[in-house]
């Protein structure tokens, strides 16, 4: 990681920082806001997710075809399992039940479906 991205990605947040405390943050909440965007830009180029191009300009952090194809196979899961929820609880409320789908129940499937969608990518990530 070079020098140049790391001062470029600070003062990044520093400007975040002040645009989130003149829009009415406290300052208590706009330091770990800055914290947290500052660990994100630092962590990112480690982590696999992204890296760093000299050429990128404002934004140097890019996705390789590698990350593309495993974020891309994640959301396949992801979206076929939420559809196979869906269809089972249409069958289980509309068919068996007669009864209207609680909300409830498809907060349910959306929540399965990002968890579906992490461990996806994490086994993705650590099989390749």
């Amino acid at each position: 990681m070079n020098a140049r991205y790391v001062v470029s990605r600070a003062v990044l947040t520093a400007i975040l920082g002040a645009a989130l405390y003149a829009g009415g943050l406290p300052w208590w909440g706009a330091v770990p806001a800055c914290l947290g965007a500052l660990v994100f830009f630092l962590l990112a180029p480690r982590c696999g997710r992204y890296v760093v191009k000299d050429d990128g300009g404002a934004a140097p952090l890019r996705r390789d075809e590698r990350t593309r194809a495993i974020r891309d196979q994640a959301a396949r899961n992801a979206f076929i399992l939420t559809v196979l929820a869906l269809a089972g609880l249409a069958i289980a409320y509309g068919l068996i039940l007669d009864a209207a789908v609680p909300v409830s129940a498809l907060g349910g499937v959306l929540g399965l479906a990002v968890v579906t969608y992490i461990a996806s990518d994490a086994c993705l990530r650590r099989r390749t």
